[in-house]
């Protein structure tokens, strides 16, 4: 061919040939212009919270499944020591008051957007570990164990010498801080916060009970009717991570070559590496199936298309009302068909076990705020009450005394537009006689004159409250139970 036409010709072919943009900067650039990230550094608090973490000493034992958050007390073996670490790392408390005044946390994701001393202690949202755009490292979450195991012990310690204050400002701002690392984009970050937050809020009924003597009638007050509502995990306060999705469709477009047609050499890399990292034993003949899967797949359009419809119809479940019917109907991932979508199917984290946890810390957030309500009913006139409607509008807001775990009895489909709540409300009943409730740890009791307060859990059933397997006991805290009977250290 004449060279006159063949240098024009190749300028044509390279414009119009698509350009294969760097996948993992497109996703870094659309994580960090979601809500949970966008704004100024104003609104932000990640600088303030993780500069407080790098200053925390070394704690007396190292964080292990024995030793966090949820197991420390003024009880526990070696709580001088504990508290003494504690008080020497009170610049904390100041970390968590300001963190708790700004909108976002805002950590970046991709770990350049970081300092060098945040990179040395694992400080980072990291997209892409090792060049495989699938493969994330949330290591920052060591730093918020490692604050919230200083919060715990700080505030039982301030409970415990009587600066009342002190700790209430305290236990909301650890709170509020905690609920904002729930709105972050990634499903393996809400799945770490929202059980953090539930254990915190465990851990605040439990310090009710215990310190409830020393409080006010105004104080639990303050607690029920304004700082714990403002936790709300429903649809519109708590979205659902966009993360995954994002990700989702940059490998889609990696998998597939520029015409859109699948890549076997792609899916047999890629793909082998997400099976295996999911479920090591199926390496082996995992890169010749998904060799063999490239040739049957549908394209790069219909794939895309595939993921963001189911995207979207778990958005439409997100947003729906507890317990409503459709619910029940299979998810669009669940009718995907596992050839010709095999990839997609593979890809997407199916975020089921979200819906749950959302339910579940909404419980949380709600008896917290029925516990601090009946407390603040004792101290002021003495006794429990006969029911909890007896402290709405003075002590409780009626929205708070809701069990997302107990369906209300609809005659027809029709009837979910003539309720406010979807769900019913605890179940609570001041106890007459000594009433024994059974635990993995052993036996517990609630006295005469106490109350019960507990949750259907997960089988939608009463159980009177009489067994935590069976039911969720909210109020006597089952661990204080379990610690006045000697039952656990």
């Amino acid at each position: 061919m004449n060279k006159r036409f063949l240098i024009p010709l190749c300028l044509v072919m390279f414009v119009l040939a698509p350009v294969q943009a760097d996948s993992r900067s497109d996703v870094l650039a659309k994580l960090n212009n979601s809500s949970s990230t966008k704004g100024s550094e104003d609104v932000k608090s990640w600088k303030i919270f993780f500069d407080g973490c790098l200053q925390i000493t070394a704690p007396p034992k190292a964080i292990s499944e024995s030793f966090n958050m949820n197991t420390v007390w003024p009880g526990v073996e070696g709580w001088d020591a504990l508290a003494a670490w504690a008080q020497t790392n009170e610049h904390m408390a100041g970390v968590f008051t300001e963190s708790a005044k700004r909108p976002l946390i805002g950590l970046p994701y991709g770990a350049e957007l970081v300092s060098d001393l945040y990179q040395q202690n694992g400080v980072v949202a990291e997209i892409g570990v090792s060049g495989h755009l699938h493969n994330i490292h949330f290591g920052y979450v060591d730093q918020v164990e490692l604050a919230y195991l200083w919060c715990t012990v700080e505030l039982y310690r301030l409970f415990e010498v009587g600066e009342m204050d002190r700790a209430i400002e305290l236990l909301m701002s650890e709170l509020v801080v905690l609920r904002k690392f729930c709105d972050r984009e990634f499903l393996k970050e809400q799945l770490t916060f929202m059980p953090m937050l539930s254990e915190a809020l465990a851990n605040t009924r439990d310090m009710f009970y215990e310190y409830r003597e020393s409080l006010t009638a105004s104080q639990f007050r303050s607690f029920a009717k304004e700082g714990i509502p403002y936790l709300r995990a429903d649809a519109t306060r708590l979205l659902m991570p966009e993360g995954d999705r994002v990700v989702g469709e940059a490998l889609v477009n990696e998998l597939f070559t520029s015409t859109g047609e699948a890549d076997s050499a792609k899916f047999r890399e890629v793909l082998t590496d997400i099976q295996s990292r999911k479920e090591p034993v199926t390496r082996f003949g995992a890169a010749k199936y998904w060799e063999s899967i490239a040739k049957s797949h549908r394209g790069r359009d219909d794939s895309l298309a595939r993921l963001n419809r189911i995207y979207d119809d778990w958005w439409r479940r997100w947003k729906m009302r507890a317990f409503h019917p459709q619910l029940s109907v299979d998810t669009e991932l669940q009718k995907s068909n596992p050839v010709k979508y095999a990839a997609v199917n593979l890809i997407i984290r199916d975020i089921q076990s979200l819906f749950f946890e959302r339910d579940f810390l909404t419980t949380q957030i709600n008896s917290t705020a029925v516990a601090a309500a009946l407390c603040g009913y004792r101290n002021h006139y003495g006794v429990y009450p006969k029911s909890v409607k007896m402290m709405y509008a003075q002590l409780l807001h009626r929205s708070s005394n809701l069990d997302m775990f107990r369906p209300l009895t609809m005659r027809t489909d029709a009837d979910w537009t003539l309720y406010e709540f979807s769900v019913g409300p605890f179940y609570y009943r001041k106890i007459s006689k000594k009433t024994r409730i059974q635990t993995l740890a052993g036996n517990v009791f609630v006295e005469d004159g106490q109350c019960l307060l507990y949750s259907v859990s997960g089988n939608n059933e009463d159980d009177r409250g009489l067994n935590s397997g069976d039911d969720l006991i909210l109020w006597p805290p089952l661990k204080s139970m379990q610690r006045n009977a000697g039952l656990v250290d």
